[in-house]
């Protein structure tokens, strides 16, 4: 463990054309130390995420363990999202130079940092929580090792995937009931703030045009996202969701929050995955997450694209 004023973090992921520019940020904050890439089954199957998470990492040229993890959910089958990111998870974009694949899975490699942690490590869980869940149930006394798990999820509002489930959570939402219980503190990244993110088509082009050949490749990934929206739900833009549980480590003033105590729907029917706020006094007066729920688009999208292209970017 290294640089004691860097918050070290594990980011849990599913790449996943969000997930990439959330890695791409994380690597990029002088205030973050990453400490390993966990993959996860969830956009697309685990041998895309996987795959594209070596890519990316090959490409930003940093020396960091990446980690095969979970399959599929904890007990529903998978439901992935390439309508959204393209059947490999990057718009069809294939990389073909990779960064080397640790041979420890996501578990091992987990158990391995937490119990050789001088400090505590926090989590980004930017994809499905189907890896943080299994090492919450299988070594609860490595929890205390953990400072926070600031994940992507859910949504007070209602879903994504259906009026009720987000996706993460709807894809494994016994996973996200275990997280949220697990007395870990949590920073819950959901919809109702990230929803209020616009990625638009000349933010992109501002990316391929300035940002080296890491802009290229995330205007190239973002174009598959971008159509979806633009066919489905007629907006000009898309939602950079995981990029908000990093940059909320770094920059808390960019967001608004509230204490809230988090319930997860888990059962098969049409409230899959729906997180709701238990506001009844006694679990409103022992909240289980700090909630996002508003957040500064501009200063966001102008943070992302001048620390992405290192450049001082202008609106117009």
């Amino acid at each position: 463990m290294t640089e004691k004023n860097k918050r070290q973090i594990i980011v849990d992921c599913d790449p996943g054309v969000d997930d990439a520019f959330a890695l791409a940020m994380a690597f990029a904050e002088d205030a973050l130390d990453v400490l390993a890439i966990h993959t996860v089954a969830g956009n697309v199957p685990v041998e895309h995420t996987t795959k594209n998470a070596r890519g990316l990492v090959q490409l930003l040229g940093v020396d960091v363990p990446i980690s095969k993890g979970a399959t599929a959910p904890l007990l529903f089958e998978p439901h992935f999202a390439a309508e959204v990111h393209g059947k490999n998870g990057f718009g069809e974009v294939e990389l073909t130079d990779l960064a080397p694949l640790s041979p420890l899975t996501a578990m091992e490699s987990y158990v391995k940092i937490l119990s050789e942690a001088e400090e505590k490590v926090s989590i980004v869980a930017i994809g499905p929580l189907t890896n943080v869940a299994l090492l919450i149930k299988s070594y609860p006394e490595l929890l205390d090792k953990i400072d926070c798990i600031s994940l992507m999820g859910g949504g007070l509002k209602g879903g994504n995937t259906t009026s009720a489930g987000e996706f993460n959570f709807f894809y494994d939402p016994h996973a996200a009931h275990i997280v949220l219980n697990s007395g870990v503190p949590i920073i819950m990244s959901g919809l109702d703030a990230t929803e209020q993110s616009t990625f638009r088509q000349s933010d992109a082009n501002i990316l391929k045009e300035k940002g080296g050949e890491l802009g290229r490749l995330l205007h190239d990934i973002s174009q598959s996202a971008l159509r979806f929206h633009k066919e489905a739900n007629h907006t000009d833009y898309m939602n950079l969701h995981d990029v908000m549980s990093v940059l909320y480590l770094v920059y808390p003033e960019f967001f608004t929050t509230k204490d809230a105590f988090v319930k997860v729907a888990y059962d098969e029917g049409v409230m899959r995955g729906f997180s709701h706020e238990d506001v009844r006094l006694q679990a409103s007066n022992n909240p289980n997450a700090k909630v996002m729920v508003g957040l500064d688009d501009e200063k966001i999208i102008r943070k992302v694209l001048q620390t992405l292209t290192d450049k001082d970017v202008s609106f117009t």
